[in-house]
């Protein structure tokens, strides 16, 4: 062999090792499907499974006015479960959501039970934690169609929106992060024909994840929710029982 097809060779070598180690997520990613399996590959062995903050919640009504804001404390295990108290962390009046079910407490006393798929968990937090197809279930049950996605921008970083091959604000969608692959925006349809969009806001480094201290809820463009966190923790476990129905208006964390 002479000297040219010597380096010719070790060029194709070359090339073929390095297309072997490129990372899933830098693959071409065709369907939605194909984006939830790169954001649970790109973050299953180093985002966070428990974390407690703080939250200045705004309500707004109509011109976006504000109507009042009220403290909420919140912890969540990842995958599946979410507490929420109101006013105070020992409060007994709250919300609690645990594998697809959603309780309402008030004065100690259990005032809800009610089937629910909570997508925002399970885009922003449980994609990470959770089996692949189990997110893939939970969202198609909620209405997305995960085998259509294109591309497009948001807020000056480029984005995967899945549920629409077009932009569409009529049919849910989500979209996400084309390089740290975590969720940004949804659009759904919601009563009497309005258009619903979730934002999450300022995301900053969490642990081996991230974070997005802001949430903005809006009802046809117009903002109806703030939700603003401080005091962010990742602790290394929480008590079981905030998350058990039967236990959580007693606890605390």
């Amino acid at each position: 062999m002479n000297k040219s097809s010597s380096l010719t060779t070790i060029v194709i070598l070359g090339v073929f090792l390095f297309n072997l180690q490129m990372p899933e997520a830098a693959a071409q990613l065709t369907t939605g499907v194909d984006v939830i399996k790169a954001m649970h590959q790109k973050y299953q062995d180093t985002w966070y499974e428990y974390l407690t903050f703080e939250q200045k919640t705004t309500f707004y009504g109509p011109g976006e006015k504000i109507q009042r804001t009220q403290a909420w404390y919140e912890a969540m295990h990842i995958p599946g479960s979410l507490a929420i108290k109101f006013d105070e962390k020992g409060s007994n009046n709250g919300i609690l959501f645990n594998n697809n079910v959603q309780y309402g407490y008030a004065n100690g006393q259990m005032i809800q039970e009610s089937a629910r798929v909570h997508e925002l968990l399970v885009l922003g937090f449980d994609v990470y934690g959770q089996p692949v197809d189990s997110t893939l279930e939970q969202l198609e049950a909620v209405g997305y169609d995960l085998a259509k996605m294109y591309e497009d921008e948001w807020q000056g970083r480029e984005v995967y929106v899945v549920g629409v091959n077009l932009p569409d604000n009529r049919k849910p969608q989500f979209w996400i992060d084309k390089e740290r692959l975590y969720f940004v925006r949804s659009i759904t349809a919601g009563r009497q024909n309005t258009v619903q969009e979730v934002q999450f806001n300022k995301y900053e480094r969490l642990g081996g994840g991230w974070i997005a201290p802001e949430v903005i809820f809006l009802v046809n463009g117009q903002r109806g929710l703030l939700e603003e966190y401080s005091k962010i923790t990742i602790p290394d476990t929480l008590d079981a029982d905030i998350f058990n129905p039967k236990t959580f208006a007693a606890t605390t964390w």
